[in-house]
């Protein structure tokens, strides 16, 4: 009786390659495909439908990958890829590290049908390479790289920034201070060159002491807002690149005696859960993450061969509270 391996010396495969075939499994090329599909009927090979009957009741399972500082970009996102796998039968497992040992455990997995990698995993390029060579599906939030392997979920963060930023300067606000994102994230750049342009367009200066590095937590907010503060020159509209940095930034403003958003405007991004429960609420950008988490699940659970190098960009939208007002300085 010819077994797998007498399939793959007769394709001139791999014995993995016709596993992937025999097991219907999609990221395997149509023209290897039907190679092994050939030599098999040659050989008059005959697939064991009891075992793979057992096979297909093991649990389908997604690897979310997620280190970011802000919680409430890590509750959202949690909470939308579980109820994303609810929705398809699927399973989920979250995990923090993201080592090549521990990327190559999971990837070879059989169990583990495709990952999802948010920043700055997104961008780590031993990552990229360990799921490329294991031939795993995954997606990747928050960046743009159309070349890269995988398909890439994400909006227009300049854009957005852009649009928040000459928001501030149509209120009057002339000196805009703006606190980064973590220095390894894709989008933190991306939002800085958002705001750096239109200051530009607007024929505003960039102030370098007004640029302040955060690393999108509170905590980074709330101490890059008490610098900003302490300047002689104080910006009258802060833009914070996360809404967690803008909460803090909230705090420091209440700490220096500054009534919000009477004395000083502040701005968020990605309207989170914290953006409505920090008072006043904020104005910020709307990325529904929610949308981005259940794209990411749906691609996963419904695999097509032409998922490598795929793009899918989202829209975006102010949303505009009360944490804005005219500026004083006009």
């Amino acid at each position: 009786m010819p077994t797998i391996i007498d399939i793959a010396k007769k394709a001139g495969v791999s014995f993995k390659t016709v596993s992937r075939v025999l097991n219907e499994e999609v990221n395997v090329r149509p023209a290897t495909r039907q190679k092994v599909l050939d030599a098999a009927k040659v050989l008059n090979y005959k697939t064991n439908t009891s075992a793979r009957n057992l096979r297909s009741k093991r649990p389908k399972v997604i690897a979310l990958l997620i280190n970011n500082p802000s919680q409430s970009y890590t509750q959202s996102v949690q909470l939308g890829a579980l109820l994303g796998c609810q929705k398809y039968g699927l399973f989920l497992s979250l995990h923090t590290k993201y080592d090549k040992k521990t990327i190559a455990s999971l990837a070879s997995n059989a169990e583990t049908i495709g990952f999802i990698l948010t920043p700055p995993i997104s961008d780590n390029k031993k990552v990229l390479e360990t799921l490329s060579n294991f031939r795993k599906p995954f997606v990747r939030l928050g960046t743009e790289h159309p070349k890269a392997d995988g398909t890439s979920i994400y909006i227009n963060d300049r854009q957005a920034s852009y649009k928040i930023t000459e928001y501030l300067i149509s209120l009057g606000h002339k000196h805009i201070g703006f606190i980064k994102g973590h220095v390894d994230y894709e989008t933190a750049t991306h939002r800085l060159l958002g705001y750096q342009e239109a200051l530009e367009a607007n024929g505003l200066l960039t102030n370098n002491d007004h640029i302040v590095q955060g690393d999108f937590s509170y905590a980074s907010g709330l101490v890059s807002t008490e610098r900003l503060l302490s300047l002689t020159k104080k910006p009258s509209a802060i833009f914070a690149s996360n809404d967690e940095m803008a909460a803090g930034a909230l705090a420091a403003a209440y700490k220096k005696g500054l009534r919000v958003p009477d004395s000083l405007s502040i701005v968020g991004f990605d309207d989170s859960p914290i953006a409505m429960a920090v008072y006043p609420q904020l104005t910020t950008v709307r990325q529904s993450l929610s949308d981005m988490i259940e794209k990411a699940v749906e691609i996963l659970a419904k695999p097509q061969t032409d998922n490598k190098n795929k793009i899918v960009i989202l829209d975006h939208a102010l949303v505009l509270r009360d944490s804005t007002g005219p500026a004083l300085d006009t």
